[in-house]
């Protein structure tokens, strides 16, 4: 029998629009050309002591820049992301927003998304996590149900507040253990031994004494390791939760892209990458290698501006 045609029209137009909010969805994961950068993390997006006492913004490995007084000056350039945009997709409609803070643990990654949100950012960075596995004790460090349940806020905040096209971009937490390993032979200020100023952890003058400390040993530092990379049948591991709920959100929203990458993490520091002034954040060298190893141009291909 047929379909009188008042039934065939509504189908129709029901079908017609599917094919646009479907056509509409595609088109927003084209990804915008990252001009509005804006970072989101702790201490070391801050480069804190990277060649000088205190943040050093210029040497920051993705809000860095390279200016006349940072040349006269003779202060490291390492090309940042920040600069690394400007260079492929020119200096017009640029902006560069720091949402990070020296402190900030997953805690704070909700505030810090809501900020980079309102800026409408094309492009925004997280490396975050390194506070919550650096505590004064074991005890202190927060479970993977609160990390995951902040790192979750804070997505869901870009998530709302983004432009359709923008992209997140979450960095692995850095081998703190490999940081601990390779500055032990260092001086601070080449005067102090490294680990006579790690020593002060004990009076909690200095920070992270779940890798510093002098009294917990290798079976603690390799505790506080495996909260970051894992271990079988007890910890999935801060790293693995940021890869997971990152790709489980690039599965979901079609407006927006959420890329994980580990590079930070895997990547073999040595010496050179420490800082010579607190002997574990890194140097500017280390700022400018992380900016080298995170870098991914591939992200931007065919972006519109």
């Amino acid at each position: 029998m047929k379909r009188p045609i008042r039934f065939i029209i509504p189908a129709l137009v029901a079908v017609f629009l599917a094919l646009g909010v479907s056509q509409a969805a595609a088109d927003t994961a084209v990804p915008l050309c990252p001009k509005r950068l804006s970072s989101t993390g702790d201490s070391m997006t801050e480069a804190i002591d990277a060649e000088l006492p205190a943040a050093n913004h210029w040497a920051s490995w993705v809000n860095g820049y390279h200016g006349f007084w940072e040349w006269l000056l003779g202060l490291t350039n390492v090309n940042s992301h920040n600069q690394r945009i400007t260079k492929l997709f020119g200096s017009s409609g640029r902006a560069n927003y720091m949402e990070a803070k020296s402190g900030a643990d997953m805690f704070d990654f909700p505030g810090q998304a809501a900020a980079a949100a309102g800026r409408g950012a094309h492009y925004v960075t997280v490396l975050m996590g390194h506070n919550d596995v650096c505590q004064d004790r074991f005890a202190d460090i927060p479970s993977e149900a609160e990390f995951e349940s902040h790192f979750r806020a804070g997505l869901d905040k870009l998530k709302a507040g983004l432009p359709a096209g923008a992209t997140v971009y979450v960095a692995g937490i850095v081998d703190i253990y490999r940081l601990w390993e390779v500055a032990r032979d260092k001086k601070a200020l080449g005067i102090v031994d490294c680990e006579v100023l790690w020593a002060t952890t004990l009076l909690k003058l200095f920070p992270c004494g779940t890798m510093l400390n002098p009294l917990i040993g290798e079976a603690g530092r390799q505790y506080t390791r495996s909260r970051i990379t894992g271990e079988p049948g007890r910890f999935e591991g801060f790293n693995n939760i940021l890869r997971r709920v990152t790709e489980e959100y690039n599965a979901v929203d079609a407006n927006h892209r959420y890329v994980f990458t580990d590079r930070a993490f895997s990547f073999r520091f040595d010496e050179r990458h420490v800082s010579d002034i607190d002997c574990f954040h890194p140097s500017a060298y280390g700022q400018k290698t992380l900016s080298e190893v995170t870098w991914n141009p591939a992200l931007f291909t065919g972006c519109t501006k």
